[in-house]
């Protein structure tokens, strides 16, 4: 399974591929992450946009632990001289200046991080309504 889509910055088709990407992420509703490389060095980005606005509110909730995994993430594969930086809030990651292969370690970690975030704060919809007696 796929977890982010890769394109090359300023590339012709990148554009349709990560509007391709953006379309199944929003119709699986699972995390939007992409990765934009450059010739030595890339940028990973999620943003919660390919999410129903319900899952705004999953995403606040315990968003701190959210950001400060997703800030882990970005230390575990970043190096201070490349320029490496980050933003990051509750919903949306960004990380700056990665090399290629860390850039998309990063990006499956940080798919799965959001996804297991998620799926942790639903309630599960096939799940039995408890009866009292």
């Amino acid at each position: 399974m796929r977890k982010f889509v890769e394109v090359r910055k300023g590339a012709r088709d990148s554009t349709e591929s990560v509007n391709l990407w953006f379309a199944h992420c929003e119709r699986q509703k699972v995390p939007y992450v992409t990765v934009t490389c450059r010739t030595k060095l890339a940028d990973v980005e999620w943003d919660h946009i390919s999410y129903p606005p319900a899952v705004d509110d999953l995403l606040s909730v315990g968003g701190v632990e959210l950001r400060d995994a997703a800030i882990t993430i970005f230390r575990r594969h970043a190096r201070a001289e490349q320029g490496a930086e980050f933003t990051a809030s509750d919903r949306l990651v960004s990380f700056r200046n990665l090399e290629i292969p860390a850039a998309r370690k990063a990006a499956e970690e940080l798919y799965d991080l959001v996804a297991a975030h998620v799926t942790a704060r639903q309630t599960p919809a096939s799940a039995p309504t408890p009866h009292t007696l």
